[in-house]
């Protein structure tokens, strides 16, 4: 029965498979991992091919370790992915180097598979402690080290994740951090919380759009304890040397900064039909340029 039941599930995967891998031979496959963010840039890429010409389509829910996989594989053709993201689960580093060097060293190790990455987008989608402008202003909290000092009558809330993360381990190391209380949130409630008062600080995301909505601000991290978690596009090995391709997604490196990526992300949280992928990337790809 166990013989029997893998090779179904080998017929299941093949079949799940080679279909994909049909398109891959007649267009571009653009992949995306699973949320909002990752949904927009998929359908930004697929719109640049499409404008100058190429047959483009996206897959989309897709995990990071599958979403990587893939892309070695030549399943998909380009992805986005963070570097942070690759540095610990695909290289399984544990240091923190500063960001052009970690993005340098695994532009090098990634090229050992033949795999492209192209450049950077401009933005990082990382870990943050993030809390209400107005009360960081008040009391003179501008960084993680300002923030060490008030932290034994603050509380914080993070993802149910978060504080068994390696990054939360480098924070306390860094800055000695220990708050009066620590809650865990889901991450859809968690901007409510701090900007209502119900916490006082969170482990955010850097290019999340509520930190706009409500008025938030990400507090610096000067001793670089977060690791770099820039946004950087990914070309499959089979096209390593696809120049039409490159020159196509070439015009979008180091265009979407920050601020952008937020209002992005925030449009994309939105109900209606400008908020839809394919809506918020037309709105990011004018920001950004214009066709």
């Amino acid at each position: 029965r166990s013989a029997l039941g893998a090779a179904g599930i080998a017929a299941l995967v093949v079949a799940t498979l080679v279909p994909s891998m049909g398109r891959s031979s007649q267009g571009y496959v653009v992949g995306a991992k699973t949320f909002a963010e990752q949904y927009v840039l998929s359908a930004l890429l697929r719109d640049r091919l499409q404008a100058v010409g190429l047959s483009a389509t996206a897959r989309s829910g897709l995990g990071s370790s599958v979403i990587f996989q893939a892309l070695k594989a030549g399943d998909i053709d380009l992805y986005v992915d963070y570097s942070g993201t690759l540095w610990a689960n695909q290289l399984h580093r544990t240091d923190i180097k500063p960001r052009t060097e970690l993005v340098a060293e695994l532009k090098t190790a990634l090229a050992k598979d033949n795999i492209t990455l192209l450049g950077e987008l401009g933005f990082e989608n990382a870990y943050a402690l993030v809390m209400p402008k107005k009360r960081a202003e008040a009391l003179g909290v501008r960084t993680i080290a300002d923030l060490a000092a008030h932290a034994s009558s603050l509380s914080i809330a993070g993802d149910y994740e978060f504080f068994s993360r390696p990054e939360w381990a480098a924070l306390q190391k860094a800055y000695g951090l220990s708050f009066r209380a620590q809650r865990q949130m889901q991450p859809d409630f968690m901007y409510a919380a701090v900007a209502s008062g119900e916490v006082d600080v969170i482990a955010g995301y850097t290019s999340d759009g509520l930190i706009a909505k409500y008025d938030l601000v990400a507090l610096e991290d000067p001793r670089d304890a977060i690791p770099p978690y820039d946004a950087i596009l990914l070309l499959a090995p089979k096209r390593a040397g696809d120049e039409r391709l490159q020159a196509a997604l070439k015009p979008l490196l180091g265009k979407i900064d920050i601020a952008t990526m937020r209002e992005a992300n925030l449009r994309a949280s939105g109900n209606d039909a400008n908020s839809s992928p394919d809506a918020v990337a037309k709105w990011l790809w004018e920001k950004v340029g214009g066709r």
